[in-house]
């Protein structure tokens, strides 16, 4: 499993661009042919961004503490 952050940037009419981040887990395996493919497990976006950056160390197998623990 990993976290894929995804970016897209959209125009607006005015002129400006905006970027939408979106944080997804998901897992990769092989198809019945071979192939690699990607399943969306969860939806991350609504997460802060401390957050996500928890749950990547966790997948990597890091400890992750919170401040009051020290």
């Amino acid at each position: 499993m990993h976290v894929d952050t995804i970016c897209s940037h959209q125009k607006a009419a005015d002129g400006t661009i905006r970027e939408y981040r979106s944080h997804l887990l998901r897992r990769s395996f092989r198809d019945e042919l071979g192939r690699p493919r990607k399943e969306t497990l969860a939806n991350l976006s609504a997460l802060p961004d401390t957050a996500v950056e928890a749950v990547r160390k966790v997948l990597k197998g890091e400890t992750v503490v919170s401040a009051g623990d020290t």
